[in-house]
């Protein structure tokens, strides 16, 4: 069901964006944008937990995508933006991201889609393609992935002069809507879903993150499927998420659009171009020609 009427978020000027609003499987209202291009993949976009679609550091990723020319879709996540009812932190967003997937499918000429999400986004990502499998579903790119609820442990030792840095203070405005029992309430758990992934994956994660620590993204690549790649990025600061794309944005670039140019069917098999065969790269040491 199409309810473009009742966004509010601030209009978009790029020409090319569609925006609309579906149901999902509980009749909560989910919003997504549509960067639409000729493509034949779409890459659907999962924000953090501190993020929404129209975010700058979102819309400045769908004109990435949009530049290496894929059509490019982002998404609300429940308790966000102009979506409706309550994060939960992995429990029904499966559901929802399912139901854009699906109506995006019906209304576009598109093969597969390829999963790009961080942060808690991520978590939502696996279970989605672990719990749909009907989905055509080309690779997962995870940027600062959370295992697992319950190992998120903040580096509070962060300086506080330079907190501003990795918190946007704009987000103030657009607060996530959640359970404030949270800790305690029911949630899926992407380390459990990880081993019914079975398209290619790719981890990124800065290396001793101060919120999200990269020990999250080690503990999915060893629960993954083949093929799978696992990227650390050693960037002084302990970023998280879409701070890489600032930080290191020609190697982050690099990344996201080698992995989007090997993995172009709904079902690649392993063996692919650019698949680590289970070893970590050297990111972390930027070392070249290995």
């Amino acid at each position: 069901m199409d309810m473009s009427s009742a966004l509010t978020s601030p209009p978009s000027t790029t020409a090319n964006l569609v925006s609309s609003v579906i149901e999902s499987f509980d009749a909560t209202r989910i919003a997504y944008d549509l960067y639409d291009l000729p493509s034949r993949t779409l890459v659907l976009v999962i924000p953090g937990f501190w993020r929404f679609r129209r975010h700058p550091s979102m819309t400045g990723l769908a004109g990435r995508l949009n530049t290496l020319g894929y059509r490019t879709a982002i998404v609300d996540p429940r308790g966000h933006g102009d979506s409706g009812g309550v994060y939960g932190f992995n429990l029904h967003e499966h559901y929802d991201i399912a139901a854009v997937a699906r109506t995006l499918m019906a209304r576009l000429p598109i093969d597969g889609i390829a999963l790009i999400a961080l942060s808690y986004g991520a978590s939502i990502a696996i279970s989605t393609a672990a719990r749909h499998p009907d989905l055509p579903i080309t690779s997962l790119f995870l940027i600062s992935a959370v295992a697992d609820f319950d190992m998120i442990v903040p580096n509070i030792s962060v300086n506080p002069f330079t907190l501003y840095r990795h918190i946007a203070l704009s987000q103030a405005f657009h607060r996530p809507r959640f359970d404030l029992a949270a800790r305690r309430s029911a949630k899926l758990r992407a380390l459990d879903d990880m081993p019914a992934v079975h398209v290619p994956v790719s981890f990124v994660h800065v290396k001793n993150d101060w919120l999200i620590h990269h020990a999250h993204s080690e503990a999915l690549f060893a629960a993954a499927n083949e093929p799978k790649e696992l990227h650390l990025l050693d960037i002084p600061g302990q970023f998280h998420a879409d701070r890489i794309f600032k930080l290191e944005e020609a190697r982050a670039d690099e990344l996201l659009s080698e992995w989007l140019g090997s993995s172009p069917s709904p079902r690649p098999s392993p063996g692919g171009r650019g698949r680590s065969g289970g070893v970590t790269c050297p990111c972390i040491s930027c070392v070249e020609g290995l």
